[in-house]
């Protein structure tokens, strides 16, 4: 009898793009490796080496002592380390359960380890190079084996029953073996050099070729967490951990060399000198602030920095809460059945979309001046609001009664919450009781607001034939600049196309179920769109308007098209004056980080908010 077994076929013609598209990746990315790791070597080599004349004084301006530069360098990949393993929020909710954090434990017990042998001993510099390009190494390991909470319970079961540890070493070594064997290689390496130099010929062929061998150490790493991602056979949190673990692994060597390339600038580079004394000397240059005015020719550039936040955060606000007006207005209307209607929002959408902020924010400055009236031909609009090219002025509030305001719908919105902690009484007395209350307390707000003190612009003119001699008397009314006006108004008119187009597709992507139950119920169209389509779309609208909210706040940047003295203004001035780049601009970039974080957290807040559902 004759039988037929067919050869298992591990190669077809199929498979050769892929195979041939793995093998152009791991070439690019042994290239990438060695490129950075070339680089940092050659910066460690250069900060690590100590020249000193019988004087004490130091060559070699680029000298780091190992101990700084290790907490400096290990102490940023400890905690892209310790975000990497994703178990930092256990470590803060529960941190009395050790087996939420093994991977922590283990990687601050290596820090704390190594800080003490560079501490305590000196290091050659090629003995460092291996120190932190195989530190790199060694932790993207840990994360990806991510076998610690095994390794542990091992130590703990060998040290409550030392006589059963070849036991217990022997039921456990298969599932941790691979990170042992890195680990024991690179202390072994690293350590008998320095406390038994006589045996470091042992090791001269890793050490002299450390750029090699962590090249080709991390190419294997990169492409076992690429196999065993593409195996997705651990659950999702798992999985997660090892997407991040192998993402740290990818970007390492580029950290690295980034940390060590910033601290050797920062010795040898004048320009990188983070030092901010600069910033307690005059200011020196005119600048229109609110509420505190500046003085040029006393006041510190921290002031300034200060106002031209300030400048920017106002200009950020109003523009946000516009451009969500008008975007939700003509995002509705797009879905009008009217033609005419819809047809306009279609046109505003399209034109204000496809535009260059800086070309609309031109165009409006230009216009702006052009419209408004010269200085002898304002006007005043109601005995109140003054407008002229000069500047506009609006009555100025009572602050002490507008925060008296505020406080009472703020206590009226927590009285409600906390009557509602148990369910809305949604029958006809309880939504009476409810209109009433915030009746009364809009009234009560309202009546504190009006009966403050308002300051109305006064027109001065001393001269009545001479119109450059008009002016505003000072402390009377509340300036508004035509810079400021033109900055909100084209980052409104911009903002909002895009707004209107997260309402549309938000609004369309609702189940046409929902707004036929709402007909049903007899519902006008305001109430169909008030109570049951834009709460149902919120969920979709909130995470894209983040982003938006978070780009006025950077696109206001560009308001020095119309010479409006926000932060990146006064940041260019700072720059020509002093020429200090380097540390302006990193000023710069935390004060902007900070920003699209803070509203990033608040929109995250409110989404979470809008997500909950409540049974």
């Amino acid at each position: 009898m004759v039988t037929n077994n067919p050869k298992r076929i591990l190669f077809t013609k199929e498979d050769l793009p892929k195979y041939a598209l793995i093998i152009i990746g791991s070439y690019l990315f042994y290239l990438y490796l060695d490129k950075f790791f070339t680089l940092s070597a050659d910066i460690i080599g250069e900060i690590g080496v100590s020249v000193v004349t019988p004087l004490g004084i130091q060559i070699n301006n680029s000298y780091y002592p190992l101990d700084f530069t290790f907490k400096v360098v290990g102490g940023i990949f400890l905690l892209l380390f310790i975000l990497a393993t994703n178990e930092h929020r256990n470590l803060l909710s529960s941190p009395s359960d050790w087996r939420g954090y093994p991977t922590i434990i283990v990687g601050l017990i290596g820090f704390l380890f190594l800080l003490l042998i560079v501490e305590a001993v000196e290091i050659t510099p090629s003995i460092q190079k291996w120190l932190f390009l195989f530190g790199v190494i060694t932790s993207c390991t840990i994360l990806i084996f991510d076998d610690c909470q095994e390794i542990i319970e091992t130590i703990v079961a060998i040290s409550k029953s030392p006589l059963d540890c070849i036991s217990i070493i022997r039921q456990n070594w298969k599932g941790y073996i691979a990170t042992l064997v890195v680990v024991s290689i690179y202390l072994t390496t690293l350590l008998i050099p320095i406390f038994l130099p006589a045996f470091s010929y042992s090791f001269y062929e890793l050490i002299s070729r450390t750029i090699l061998f962590a090249c080709l150490l991390t190419l294997f790493m990169g492409l076992y967490s690429s196999w065993d991602l593409s195996l997705e056979r651990s659950k999702p949190s798992t999985q997660d951990k090892k997407f991040s673990a192998t993402i740290f692994m990818f970007a390492a060597p580029f950290i690295l060399f980034l940390v060590l390339r910033v601290m050797y600038l920062i010795k040898t580079d004048q320009n990188w000198a983070l030092s901010y004394d600069f910033m307690e000397d005059i200011g020196g240059f005119p600048l229109n602030n609110w509420p505190w005015q500046i003085n040029p020719t006393e006041d510190s550039r921290w002031t300034f920095y200060r106002a031209g936040i300030i400048n920017s955060v106002r200009a950020t606000l109003v523009a946000i809460v516009l451009c969500t007006l008008l975007g939700i207005f003509v995002g509705v209307t797009r879905l009008s059945n009217n033609k005419l209607a819809s047809g306009l929002a279609t046109g505003y959408v399209e034109f204000f979309r496809n535009i260059p902020l800086a070309i609309l924010l031109f165009f409006v400055a230009v216009q702006l001046r052009e419209a408004l009236p010269a200085f002898g031909d304002e006007f005043f609009v109601l005995d109140l609001f003054y407008i002229s090219k000069q500047g506009h002025w609006i009555p100025g509030i009572d602050t002490v009664n507008t925060v008296i305001s505020l406080c009472i719908l703020m206590s009226a919105r927590i009285y409600t919450w906390y009557a509602d902690r148990d369910g809305v009484d949604d029958s006809n007395e309880g939504v009476i009781r409810r209109i009433s209350f915030w009746g009364l307390a809009i009234l009560v707000s309202a009546a504190v607001f009006f009966t403050g003190d308002f300051s109305v612009p006064e027109l001065v003119k001393p001269n009545e034939t001479s119109t450059g001699m008009w002016y505003i008397e000072g402390g009377t009314g509340f300036k508004i600049t035509s810079p400021f006006v033109a900055l909100v108004l084209s980052l409104t008119l911009f903002t909002a196309s895009i707004v209107a187009e997260i309402v549309r597709g938000s609004i369309q992507s609702l189940p046409r179920g929902q707004v036929e139950a709402a007909i049903s119920l007899g519902l006008s169209p305001f109430q169909r769109l008030r109570l049951v389509i834009l709460p149902q779309a919120l969920r979709s609208m909130v995470p894209l308007l983040n982003s938006q909210y978070m780009n006025v706040w950077k696109n206001s940047s560009l308001a020095i098209i119309v010479a409006y003295s926000d932060i990146f203004y006064i940041t260019l001035v700072m720059m020509n004056n002093v020429g200090k780049l380097i540390p302006l601009f990193i000023l710069l970039l935390v004060i902007y980080q900070i920003g699209s974080l803070t509203i990033s957290v608040i929109m995250n807040i409110y989404n979470a908010r809008v997500t909950k559902v409540k049974i």
